[in-house]
């Protein structure tokens, strides 16, 4: 989970006893927990050599090893009749308007610190880490030899309360998509309490907001909070309104030990109002989709989206449409 400026300060100051230098700040917030971030610290050259002059150092701890190369392919129903895929938008939609309405920041990013409660003292620093998503999109396009100047049109899928819409808006004509509604009320505040201009809309099917096209998909940290055969009709509508020379930027689980996504066994459980579920979608569904929308890899690189590598997979795509 992306963390803020503050998270990092605070471990410095706790466990080096030091401000943290800006360029350590900007390293640090890619960091995909403060659980990360305090082990990595504890961990360090600067801390150890602090721990043994006091005659308290510790072993180093070793990093969790990746999933292995051998691990089997998960089984996981991805596609579904339209009776069934209505059945799963309907839970999804509910879940997540309960969500939007009585946690809206711990939704985007659970952590106590954004509870209702207390978002009033952690509200800037909530909203600053967002800039880390504008940082992944630009520094995405760079790499590939596009520019925002080139690329205007960004569509955001997933824009939770607008934690990366300001930042978004400062560099693309940004058009912001969720599935509650308000959710998409307190991302219009937030880009406006910013000076920033962005468009607003309602993600449902069978369009899921995304109406015109775009030259810029960008989603971060959301796709995997819905069943594998939502996440496919999503990925399908967005690589079909990518314009010809688009990008695509987004994370995505795909394999995690013990996942497996049965579509008659899920909607024949009791469904789970509160709970905030995680879904995989395998890389070689991933790939099938994006050749059918006429779309090449550029990129995919693994990531610490999710927590652990042990226990996750989770990866980062570009893709580019052919025109």
């Amino acid at each position: 989970m992306p963390i803020s400026a503050d998270d990092v300060a605070w471990v410095y100051r706790l466990l080096l006893g030091r401000p943290a230098r800006p360029q350590e700040i900007a390293t640090w917030r890619a960091a995909a927990s403060v659980e990360e971030l305090r082990e990595r610290c504890l961990d360090s050259a600067e801390f150890r050599g602090a721990m043994r002059r006091r005659g308290l150092d510790r072993p180093p701890t070793p990093p969790p090893a990746p999933l292995p190369l051998d691990i089997p392919a998960p089984q996981v129903d991805w596609q579904a009749d339209t009776a069934s895929l209505a059945r799963l938008l309907e839970r999804i939609t509910r879940t997540w308007t309960a969500l939007g309405e009585d946690r809206p920041h711990w939704s985007v990013l659970s952590s106590e610190q954004f509870l209702p409660e207390r978002i009033e003292a952690t509200r800037s620093a909530f909203y600053a880490s967002g800039a880390g998503e504008a940082r992944r999109v630009l520094g995405a396009l760079e790499r590939h030899g596009v520019s925002a100047r080139s690329h205007r049109r960004l569509l955001e899928y997933g824009c939770g309360v607008g934690r990366a819409t300001p930042h978004l808006a400062q560099h693309f004509d940004v058009t912001a998509v969720d599935i509650s509604a308000t959710h998409l009320d307190h991302a219009r505040d937030a880009t406006e309490a910013a000076g920033a201009l962005a468009s607003f809309r309602l993600a449902r099917a069978p369009d899921f907001g995304m109406v015109e096209p775009f030259d810029v998909w960008f989603s971060y940290i959301v796709l995997q909070h819905n069943p594998p055969p939502v996440i496919a009709m999503v990925l399908r509508r967005a690589l079909s309104m990518l314009a010809a020379g688009g990008i695509a930027i987004f994370q995505l689980p795909t394999h995690a030990l013990g996942y497996r996504f049965d579509l008659a066994e899920y909607l024949g459980a009791a469904p789970k109002p509160d709970a905030i579920e995680v879904h995989c979608l395998p890389q070689s569904v991933v790939f099938r989709i994006a050749a059918e929308a006429g779309c090449v890899p550029l990129e995919m690189r693994e990531d610490t989206a999710m927590g652990p590598p042990s226990h996750w997979l989770s990866n980062s795509f570009v893709f580019a449409k052919l025109g």
